[in-house]
């Protein structure tokens, strides 16, 4: 299958054909409705602060090998039981709901450095930023962006929910859980992927699925742009809990400072953050149109798998 990637990599940044991998079992064993309108910012408050968050990171205590939620540096049978409770999301979901799901799944797979926990360890980052910016109104439309912030993490947690049944993510998530398992790949690459398959394939779907307009373009790109602010507690995490110095990867990622001479002609285009979201705003039209459906499925499969050639290239060479 390496042999296979290496030759997408090669086809993929000239003619855009790629290819997949199935996922296979290993040892861990429909989208929410739109938001709750009784959702209100001030009976919360700013609790979702990085200052508070810091401080408890510095009481993280892991949890030890025997404990009946790890297996080694693996969830256990009880703790993906209790996994799957947290992704079955009901109809009377909010924003704070949500944040809390995806920040306990996070905890879980960070007690016993589980790799599958990548991901959410920078996902609850994201949410949480997300929900400030909705309760200090950085958005013109907070409707809109309460029902994002629900659709966006739905589609996590049902491919997170799928997996941990033993059932076939869509192929981007599978991607993901394959390499975090995988000992000769850089946890960087793997984390980066799961970034890639949310973004690519999950966020122009959730557009669609909220009726989103063009009047919301001006809080789309804003979103994006507050996403990139909290890069470095989300670097940070990752450095605590997986030993994972993902810095120059996801720096360049999301503020763009690449070196092609270094990293391969393209590079900059090819993994830019922004990128990446542009298109995903695009693909979301095309979904919409009767005509575009087939178009838009293409360009995601086709830009998935690029950057994925891109990453496996840099993972091979130790770059990453």
């Amino acid at each position: 299958m390496k042999s296979m990637n290496a030759l997408f990599l090669m086809v993929g940044l000239t003619t855009l054909v790629l290819g997949c991998e199935d996922v296979s079992e290993t040892d861990h064993g429909s989208t929410m409705s739109i938001y709750d309108d009784s959702w209100s910012a001030e009976d919360y408050g700013d609790e979702y602060g990085e200052e508070e968050y810091a401080e408890e990171r510095e009481e993280f205590t892991p949890v030890a090998e025997e404990s009946s939620m790890c297996n080694g540096e693996f969830i256990s049978a009880e703790a993906v039981d209790e996994m799957i409770l947290l992704t079955e999301v009901t109809d009377h979901e909010d924003v704070y709901s949500t944040y809390e799901r995806i920040d306990e799944i996070a905890a879980l797979f960070e007690a016993c450095g589980d790799p599958w926990g990548l991901f959410p360890t920078t996902y609850r980052h994201i949410t949480r930023r997300i929900i400030q910016a909705i309760e200090r109104k950085e958005i013109e439309d907070t409707a809109w962006g309460k029902a994002i912030v629900l659709d966006f993490a739905g589609r996590y947690l049902e491919s997170l929910q799928a997996v941990l049944k033993g059932d076939e993510p869509s192929y981007a998530w599978g991607h993901y859980y394959y390499l975090a398992d995988q000992e000769d790949v850089s946890r960087t690459r793997a984390v980066l992927v799961a970034m890639v398959a949310h973004l690519t394939l999950d966020l122009p779907y959730a557009l669609v699925a909220i009726d989103t307009v063009e009047d919301q373009e001006d809080d789309y790109f804003e979103l994006g742009e507050l996403m990139i602010e909290i890069t470095p507690d989300f670097l940070e995490d990752l450095r605590f809990y997986y030993d994972t110095d993902a810095e120059d990867v996801l720096n360049g990622f999301f503020f763009g400072d690449w070196i092609d001479g270094v990293y391969g002609q393209d590079t900059t285009i090819t993994l830019s953050y922004q990128t990446i979201r542009t298109k995903s705003w695009n693909n979301r039209w095309l979904l919409e149109q009767w005509w575009g459906g087939w178009v838009a499925e293409s360009e995601i499969y086709t830009a998935f798998w690029t950057i994925d050639g891109v990453l496996a290239s840099l993972d091979a060479a130790g770059t990453i």
